[in-house]
């Protein structure tokens, strides 16, 4: 079966779940990945395209446009829809004429990318599904405005052979949004297990590494709050010092000075930026337990990533990791609750020694392996094809 995923986001431009999905159904599928990408130094009409081989026998190729600079946003974000729009056929052709056709096209990120399967699947039936990771829907984080675009999205969505989240609580917010779908999925976001494995651990040192990995947005991961938290912490132990993994620019600065306005510096608080996947896989291992404390996720992959490394979290209760997390994964606090981290902190560090890594890792292996996540795609596309009574294999 081959299968084209289409996508707003995609490595070294964020959305690597997007990747490690692709990844996941390349072990039983043939897969080509279409990503339409804004970049500034696109010139001239023409589409820039890279053809780059990511990984054996999964081609990407990444067609950029160029944002538009002009200062009424309306017509800025209606230029960028016709340029991203313009550059997904360019870059569907290109696709058709290398790898040949597609027996089904994958939309990941609502909504531009699902604008050409969509029209595909009204002009010559070509089915399509829909796999949303985003957090737009969520009251917390609301994005899903606009009148035109909440009609196109849930049109989109209704007539998508199926749709999939990767939690119950995205699902949920999705459907309360009005996008309705006869076939509507959980499939999880999944993680390399061969990268992220379990080490050698440290027993018993004296001082206690804490992690935390993200991308640095203060309003969803709460950085700030942990910040806070660490410093009545450390006025209380010594024992510990806490790593701060990610982030980009302006976010990772203003993070930074408002850590040295508490106090807050090295040897104790550390930053140290984005990190390559083989570095960020050794710090999971060499931490004693990872903390999240988000005030909204859909998914949140770092924790089954530091699970797999067999080391336990400590995260908040947020949006759907409720769904997939135990107490014999480590401990979880309401969002925003920063007398229940404190206490949930010394918890970890007086106890992360007791949980078990290879239960950790059986745990998340078994939920979130690529064989796990590829097979539950490959079941959806097989029903879809079966459906339309396609042969193809």
């Amino acid at each position: 079966m081959k299968i084209l995923f289409l996508t707003r986001w995609y490595p070294p431009y964020g959305g690597i779940f997007i990747e490690r999905h692709a990844q996941a159904v390349a072990l039983h599928h043939k897969i080509t990945i279409l990503a339409i990408l804004p970049r500034d130094s696109v010139p001239g009409p023409k589409p820039g395209i890279d053809n780059w081989k990511d990984f054996p026998d999964c081609p990407v190729i990444r067609c950029f446009y160029r944002p538009s600079q002009c200062r009424v946003s309306w017509v800025a974000r209606l230029i960028n829809l016709l340029r991203f729009f313009l550059r997904s056929i360019a870059g569907y052709r290109i696709a058709v004429k290398q790898y040949g056709s597609f027996d089904i096209l994958h939309a990941h990120i609502l909504t531009r990318a699902a604008v050409l399967p969509f029209l595909l699947h009204l002009m010559n039936g070509k089915p399509y599904i829909i796999s949303e990771h985003w957090t737009r829907y969520f009251p917390e984080n609301w994005g899903f405005t606009g009148l035109i675009r909440r009609m196109l999205t849930r049109l989109i969505v209704s007539r998508a052979s199926a749709v999939t989240t990767v939690s119950g609580f995205l699902k949920n917010a999705m459907q309360v949004c009005g996008l309705r779908n006869k076939k509507f999925i959980i499939i999880p976001n999944t993680v390399d297990t061969t990268l992220f494995t379990i080490a050698e651990k440290r027993a018993g040192t004296q001082v206690q590494r804490i992690l935390h990995v993200s991308n640095f947005h203060e309003r969803a991961k709460n950085i700030y709050g942990i910040l806070r938290v660490i410093r009545i912490l450390s006025e209380q132990r010594k024992d510990f010092d806490i790593l701060f993994i990610g982030g980009d620019e302006p976010f990772l600065g203003e993070t930074r000075k408002y850590a040295s306005g508490l106090g807050l510096v090295s040897p104790h608080v550390i930053f140290k930026g984005p990190v390559k996947p083989t570095e960020l896989a050794a710090t999971y291992q060499e931490s004693s337990f990872l903390l999240m404390f988000s005030n909204f996720e859909s998914f949140s992959v770092v924790i089954p990533e530091a699970l797999c490394c067999g080391i336990p979290v400590l995260a908040t209760s947020a949006g759907g990791i409720p769904e997939y997390f135990s107490e014999q994964a480590g401990r979880l606090t309401a969002p925003g609750d920063e007398a229940g981290l404190l206490d949930n902190l010394n918890f970890m560090l007086d106890n992360y020694l007791t949980f078990d890594p290879e239960k950790l890792r059986s745990h998340a292996e078994h939920r979130f392996g690529p064989e796990t996540v590829g097979s539950q795609f490959d079941e959806l596309y097989r029903s879809i094809l079966f459906k339309k009574g396609n042969s193809a294999t």
